[in-house]
C-alpha cells in the first residue's frame, strides 16, 4: 500500500507519495485543471490511499478518486492547523504532512455525503439564492412605487396585482417598472424549473 498526500488547488496541485513504511518516494506538482491531476495519480502503482484537505467541490474531487484509489479520506481544514502548528506552509510541505498523517492513520476526517445528497444540497443553495434575488427584485420595485407617490394594492404579486402593475406608467423614458417586472418573471421560471418543482410552487 503506498499512501498519497494531496494539496488541491484549482490551477496546480502538488502530491506526495509515501511507501509501505512511510518512506518518501516521491513529490510532484501538477500544473492544470484537475483532469491533469488524476491523470498522474493514475500512474501511482495500485493499490494506493488518498488523503486531501476540504475545499469546495471536494464532493466531486473524493468520487473521483474513489475510481482510482482504494481508500479516500477527506482531511478537516480546522482540525489540520490544530495538528500542524506551523509557520511553515507551501504545497510541497502541504502534500507531504497530509501523506505522512494518511500513514499515521491520524488524519481528522470529514463526512462525505453521498453524490445524491450533494446533489440536494446544491439544489436547496441555488432555490436560497433564487429567493433572495426575487426579493431584493421586488422590495426594488415597491421602493419605485413610493418614491412615484404610487400606493400599490394589495395582493400586488397576484395575477391581477401584476396586471395593474403591468399598466403602471412610473418613468416614461426607460421604464425601470418594466425591467423589474420581467426579472421578477424570469427569477420565477428558473424556480419552476428547479427538479423538484412541488417544493417550491407554494412560496411563487
Amino acid at each position: 500500500m503506498r499512501y498519497v498526500g494531496l494539496d488541491a488547488h484549482l490551477r496546480q496541485s502538488t502530491f506526495c507519495v509515501l511507501d509501505d513504511r512511510g518512506r518518501k518516494i516521491m513529490t510532484r506538482t501538477v500544473k492544470g485543471t484537475w483532469a491533469a491531476v488524476f491523470t498522474e495519480l493514475e500512474r501511482i502503482r495500485p493499490p494506493f490511499a488518498v488523503c486531501f484537505e476540504a475545499c469546495a467541490g471536494y464532493g466531486f474531487f473524493f468520487e473521483r478518486l474513489q475510481r482510482i484509489a482504494r481508500r479516500v479520506i477527506v482531511a478537516h481544514p480546522g482540525h489540520l492547523r490544530l495538528i500542524f502548528r506551523s509557520t511553515r506552509k507551501n504545497d510541497r510541505v502541504d502534500a507531504e504532512k497530509l501523506a505522512k498523517l494518511l500513514f499515521l492513520d491520524e488524519v481528522p476526517a470529514v463526512y462525505v455525503p453521498s453524490g445524491a445528497t450533494q446533489a440536494w444540497r446544491r439544489m436547496i443553495e441555488h432555490r436560497r439564492k433564487l429567493v433572495g434575488e426575487r426579493t431584493r427584485a421586488k422590495n426594488a420595485l415597491r421602493a419605485l412605487l413610493r418614491s412615484q407617490g404610487i400606493d400599490a394594492p394589495r395582493g400586488l404579486w397576484s395575477r391581477r396585482g401584476l396586471t395593474w402593475l403591468a399598466a403602471v406608467d412610473l418613468v416614461r423614458s426607460n421604464n425601470p417598472n418594466v425591467f423589474l417586472q420581467s426579472r421578477i418573471r424570469v427569477i420565477g421560471q428558473a424556480w419552476i424549473g428547479q427538479s423538484r418543482p412541488w417544493i417550491l410552487r407554494g412560496v411563487l
